[in-house]
């Protein structure tokens, strides 16, 4: 047995042996490891298994489409050393983190929680890599969604997670909380380069919260344990001026959790440089990016095992420089119905992106684009017109979140496809489809718009 399992080995045959009195940490997932006065550790993993069936009208492939994936395969510790602090480290090894240029880091989360007792008794400074507090969408943990995805309006304004500094206090049932980040992302490396600053990204969400969630940055999609109606409603917003280093900008070199926004494949301007070229070195153009958004979540018992539960959200950000500005909107709707260990479920989402989203290439085949010319504007019209997502879905909970099946239903309504007139069609909700957008760069390829239909079965478990 290798030395890695045997400590694992070891490790959950500790967790045994601690009381089961054991209070879980934020969420309650976690298997104790060393719970005492002074100290506390879980150790916490999830494993999810996702197969897809997707119909995409097709000119050159196979319109009906198979996949099997491990979506997620996470691994994490959680504890508290004393009053000093609480800590999370989270940890990815699927191939969801596949990051760009930076695939040998899996880090997710690595944050520590310092109460600061002199501001107040709930007041936190919170310090490392951990979630944006932006979205309640995008905070809600993945082992605790009604569905087996996050919907389509989640690209226009995922933050994910970052590395920085925040302050969080809870006075009641209001709470809030305020934080500066890199906006470069997770997982960047050490690398000191020439850097012209602008303003750090700065994050703020506050609102109301009268026990639906642990605190602002533990978010549950559902709940199985509900005595008693719960609700929240929050307000969050965003602002950074973007920071040029070295051959580009902190924006722009962002390898993961890159939402449409910030994407030159749909932002035209945001890799826009001096003399309109694809920006390098010294010529990166600096923009301005903010999103403002707001939503609410009610959840209300019925009795004999029996509830209902209801999300709304909506969103608008925009990022601008000299060269141009671009909107992006999204909004979602959902709610459920739990009856024992069933739970139905039904999702609405809006993806609506500006008319001017689009790419900038330097191919000669790209429309008015001559070999060492200047770049050349090539703007899809067809982004601009709403993109609508139905998802009914049902799960079944075997043992609460720690054992499930999600089977759901996506119908993505004048669903853009990117037609590669070799290998076929890409649709646009994909995660490989959202990164396709150049294949409009080469000659006879084009776009259309459709339906997609999936069907997706997911099987989970955690601890």
């Amino acid at each position: 047995m290798s030395r890695s399992m045997r400590a694992l080995l070891a490790v959950a045959l500790m967790g045994m042996a601690v009381s089961q009195a054991h209070a879980s940490l934020w969420l309650d997932n976690g298997v104790p490891v060393v719970s005492n006065d002074k100290t506390e550790l879980d150790i916490y993993g999830r494993g999810q298994m996702i197969g897809v069936a997707e119909n995409v009208p097709d000119p050159k492939a196979d319109h009906n489409r198979v996949y099997l994936f491990m979506k997620e395969a996470r691994l994490g510790f959680k504890g508290r050393v004393d009053e000093l602090f609480k800590y999370d480290l989270e940890f990815a090894y699927g191939g969801e983190d596949s990051n760009g240029s930076n695939t040998d880091l899996g880090l997710l989360n690595f944050v520590a929680d310092v109460p600061i007792k002199q501001l107040g008794e709930n007041t936190v400074f919170k310090i490392g890599q951990f979630r944006v507090p932006y979205s309640r969408e995008g905070l809600t943990d993945e082992g605790y969604m009604d569905f087996g995805d996050r919907s389509i309006a989640n690209l226009a304004q995922y933050q994910g997670r970052d590395y920085g500094i925040a302050l969080m206090d809870t006075r009641g049932s209001w709470t809030g909380t305020v934080g500066t980040f890199s906006s470069g992302g997770r997982d960047v490396p050490q690398r000191y380069l020439p850097e012209r600053i602008g303003i750090p990204e700065v994050v703020a969400r506050f609102g109301y919260n009268d026990g639906v969630d642990n605190d602002i940055y533990h978010v549950m999609g559902t709940d199985r344990n509900l005595t008693r109606t719960t609700k929240a409603f929050m307000l969050n917003g965003l602002y950074t001026l973007d920071t040029r280093i070295g051959h580009s900008t902190a924006l722009n070199l962002r390898t993961t959790d890159k939402n449409l926004l910030l994407d030159p494949n749909f932002n035209q301007f945001i890799n826009r440089g001096d003399g309109n070229v694809v920006c390098s070195a010294l010529s990166c153009e600096r923009g301005t990016y903010w999103a403002v958004g707001g939503d609410a979540v009610i959840r209300h018992p019925l009795g004999n095992g029996q509830a209902v539960e209801g999300e709304a959200e909506a969103n608008w950000s925009g990022y601008q420089n000299r060269f141009g500005v671009v909107h992006i909107a999204s909004a979602r709707a959902q709610g459920d119905y739990q009856t024992g260990p069933w739970e139905l479920g039904v999702r609405y989402g809006l993806l609506s992106m500006d008319s001017k989203a689009g790419y900038v290439s330097t191919s000669a085949t790209a429309s008015g684009a001559t070999a060492g010319s200047p770049i050349k504007q090539t703007v899809n019209a067809k982004l601009g017109v709403p993109i609508h997502e139905i998802t009914p879905g049902i799960t079944y909970h075997v043992r609460g979140h720690n054992m499930k099946v999600v089977a759901d239903l996506p119908v993505y309504l004048n669903c853009p496809l990117w037609i590669d007139s070799t290998d076929g069609a890409y649709a646009m909700p994909d995660p490989t489809s959202t990164g396709q957008d150049t294949v409009l760069a080469t000659a006879g390829n084009n776009t259309v718009r459709r339906t997609v239909t999936e069907a997706r079965m997911m099987f989970q478990f955690q601890f």
